[in-house]
């Protein structure tokens, strides 16, 4: 009899210490899922609205010579010519001979977010890849939820965000026949358009 008691008690006390241990295990799962909701939440988009669908052209020459880093008697600010295109001639980059100052413009363009997911896939392939087709490159922007898109041989930067029907056209003009621009000249311009697109981004995120 004393045999069984004394079974029954380690029994007992063994039952007991595994009991806390099943305990411990389903924290850390609940700590993990925790976490990547967490993670997903900082991985959503802002809101571009004003950017992509309702862009007015909200840009004085102070402004843009302050993003660009050039004096301010090197900006022309145009009319507007139609919907939400934004135009201004820019002195010290080449002059074309159609048309004088190197002209540069931003807008909305249609597309989908189907076409800007594909998009965003396919130049992301060719960068893993290695490969620079006429120098076309994407980069992640600023804000961390849009990729700038490069494609200095038509002289553009394009802004693709998922989660829009729209992409963002940055045009620079090309380097051509008809235009003075140097190498140099046409590269540098081509990096304060990407100061331009992360500019533009911080500007409209909501």
């Amino acid at each position: 009899m004393k045999h069984t008691i004394a079974l029954l008690f380690i029994f007992l006390f063994i039952a007991c210490t595994e009991t806390p241990k099943k305990q411990n295990t389903s924290e850390p799962d609940s700590v993990s899922a925790s976490s990547k909701q967490e993670e997903n939440s900082s991985n959503t988009s802002g809101d571009y609205n004003s950017l992509f669908n309702n862009n007015d052209c909200d840009m004085s020459i102070a402004e843009l010579a302050e993003v660009l880093k050039v004096p301010e008697s090197n900006l022309n600010k145009l009319d507007k010519i139609g919907g939400n295109k934004c135009s201004f001639d820019l002195k010290g980059f080449g002059t074309n001979t159609l048309d004088g100052d190197s002209r540069i413009s931003w807008r909305s363009t249609p597309s989908s977010k189907k076409q800007n997911k594909k998009e965003i896939a396919s130049y992301l392939e060719r960068k893993e890849a290695g490969l620079k087709i006429m120098g076309m490159d994407i980069e992640l922007a600023e804000t961390g939820d849009c990729y700038i898109a490069q494609q200095p041989a038509h002289g553009r930067i394009i802004i693709y965000n998922e989660n829009y029907d729209e992409a963002f056209l940055i045009h620079y003009g090309i380097k051509s026949a008809n235009t003075n621009r140097t190498k140099e000249q046409h590269e540098e311009l081509r990096l304060k358009m990407t100061d331009l697109a992360n500019y533009l981004l911080q500007k409209h995120r909501k």
